[in-house]
This record gives C-alpha cells, sequence and structure tokens, in this order.
C-alpha cells in the first residue's frame, strides 16, 4: 500500500505549538519566582520556538517555483532562516548575561 501524502509539516506545527506553550509557562514561571535560570531558559526556548516557527514558514516559501527574481527557486531562504535564528540567540545571550552580572555581585 503507497503513502502519497507528506507529514513534513504537521510534525513541525505540533513541535511549534508544544515549545511555544512551554515558553509561555516557563516566561510565567521566571517571572513569578524571579528566578534568572527560568527565564533563561525560557528565554532559550523561545528562540527554539522562533527556530521552529520559521523553518515552518520557510518550508513552505521554499516549494515556490523560480521566476524571473529567483532563478535558482526559493531553496536558498533556508540558509537566512538559519542566519537570523543565530542572530537571535546571540542577542537572548547579551541579554541574559547583562542581567545575570549584577545578580553575582548582589544576590
Amino acid at each position: 500500500m503507497k503513502h502519497d501524502h507528506e507529514h513534513k509539516n504537521s510534525n513541525i506545527k505540533v513541535a511549534f505549538i508544544l515549545n511555544v506553550t512551554f515558553t509561555i509557562i516557563e516566561m510565567i514561571s521566571g517571572v513569578l519566582f524571579n528566578s534568572m535560570a527560568i527565564l533563561s531558559d525560557a528565554l532559550h526556548d523561545l528562540g527554539d520556538s522562533f527556530s521552529l516557527g520559521l523553518a515552518w514558514w520557510m518550508q513552505e516559501f521554499s516549494e515556490k517555483e523560480s521566476n524571473e527574481l529567483y532563478s535558482y527557486g526559493y531553496r536558498r531562504f533556508s540558509l537566512l532562516s538559519a542566519l537570523i535564528n543565530a542572530l537571535i540567540l546571540v542577542a537572548g545571550s547579551v541579554i541574559i548575561i547583562y542581567n545575570a552580572i549584577p545578580r553575582i555581585f548582589n544576590p
């Protein structure tokens, strides 16, 4: 029996929704308990959620056919999503370090 349809986007949708939900729960918990550890993990999960969402959107976008502007098609946009994800993770790390250093000297 042949299995013709694909599930590539349904798996990434489920992962995205679960990750966003967990991120929200962690953000609320981090604020309630004033925990930088929980907030930093929530920020990390937010980056993962963004990465999954961007991958989901880019998967749909990259399937467009080539045209005069993009003769190779839109397949290269997956590299752009990786660059954006890296920039967000670096920015998040800077924010966490900026907020954590004063807590080291004044817990």
